[in-house]
C-alpha cells in the first residue's frame, strides 16, 4: 500500500471551477503553473465537485496546456496521474487525459486510450513507446476515476474507478522530454478527451495508491494537500 508518511510533490491540481464557459483555469499547486486552454473551457453541467470541470468537445485541439516541461519528467520516480472523467462518447480513437507526449520524438509519457484500451505509455529515448493497460469500455455520462502510478517497487498500475486494471514492473527511467504537459490531449492536438474532466492532479516522487484503493469522496486539498487524507483510503 502507499506509504502513510510519504510527502508528495503535487505538480498539478486543477479542480476546473469557475462560470460556464469560462476559459480561465488555475493550477492549485503550489507550482501554480499557468494554464493556457485552446478550445477548452469550463462547464458548469454536474461537474463531479465544486462548480465546474473542463469540457473538451470542442474541438480536436481542444486542451490545457500546463507550464513548465521539467516539473513533469519523472525519470526513474515515483508518480501519480488521476483525474475524474465523464465521457459523452465512446473513446474510439487515441484520447488523452493527461500527457507531456507528440508526434514520433521528444515523448515522455501519456495517460489515456488507445482504441479500446486504457493505458500510460512512457519513452526511454524519446522514441520508443512501450505501455502498460488493458481493454476497458467506459459508461457513458457518468463520472469514472482514472489513474496511473508507479511505486516504489517498480509496479506500474493503471486503475479504474480505484480498481487495478493493468499492472507491470517498469524500472525504466523515463525519458527527459521538454514538449508541455497537456490536460485532455497531446502535442499532437488531435487526441481530445472525449468528454469533461475534474479533479486533475500530477504528483511527483509518490505513489498515491500503490494497489487497489477507494476513489476520492471530496476534492483534493489545494497545495496543503496531505498524504494521510489519501493514504487512509487504501486498501491493504
Amino acid at each position: 500500500m502507499a506509504d502513510p508518511f510519504a510527502v508528495p510533490d503535487i505538480v498539478l491540481l486543477c479542480h476546473c471551477d469557475g462560470t460556464n464557459g469560462s476559459t480561465s483555469f488555475i493550477d492549485e499547486s503550489p507550482y501554480a503553473h499557468t494554464l493556457t486552454p485552446t478550445l477548452a473551457t469550463v462547464s458548469t453541467t454536474s461537474p463531479k465537485f465544486g462548480t465546474g470541470s473542463a469540457s473538451f468537445t470542442a474541438g480536436a485541439a481542444a486542451r490545457i496546456d500546463v507550464g513548465n516541461a521539467t516539473h513533469f519528467q519523472f525519470g526513474a520516480d515515483q508518480f501519480t496521474a488521476e483525474a475524474w472523467g465523464y465521457f459523452t462518447a465512446a473513446p474510439s480513437a487515441t484520447h488523452a487525459v493527461l500527457s507531456q507526449f507528440a508526434s514520433s520524438f521528444n515523448l515522455g509519457w501519456f495517460f489515456g486510450f488507445l482504441g479500446g484500451s486504457l493505458s500510460f505509455f512512457y519513452s526511454t529515448s524519446g522514441s520508443n513507446n512501450p505501455s502498460v493497460g488493458a481493454s476497458y469500455s467506459p459508461t457513458l455520462n457518468t463520472w469514472i476515476h482514472l489513474a496511473a502510478d508507479r511505486d516504489a517497487s517498480n509496479v506500474l498500475r493503471v486503475y479504474v474507478n480505484g480498481s487495478v486494471i493493468a499492472s507491470a514492473t517498469v524500472s525504466s527511467t523515463f525519458f527527459a522530454s521538454t514538449q508541455l504537459a497537456r490536460i485532455g490531449n497531446d502535442g499532437n492536438f488531435n487526441r481530445p478527451f472525449p468528454g469533461r474532466l475534474d479533479e486533475v492532479r500530477v504528483v511527483r516522487g509518490t505513489a498515491m495508491y500503490a494497489g487497489a484503493f477507494t476513489p476520492p469522496t471530496a476534492p483534493f486539498d489545494s497545495i496543503a494537500a496531505s498524504a494521510q487524507q489519501y493514504s487512509v483510503s487504501v486498501i491493504a
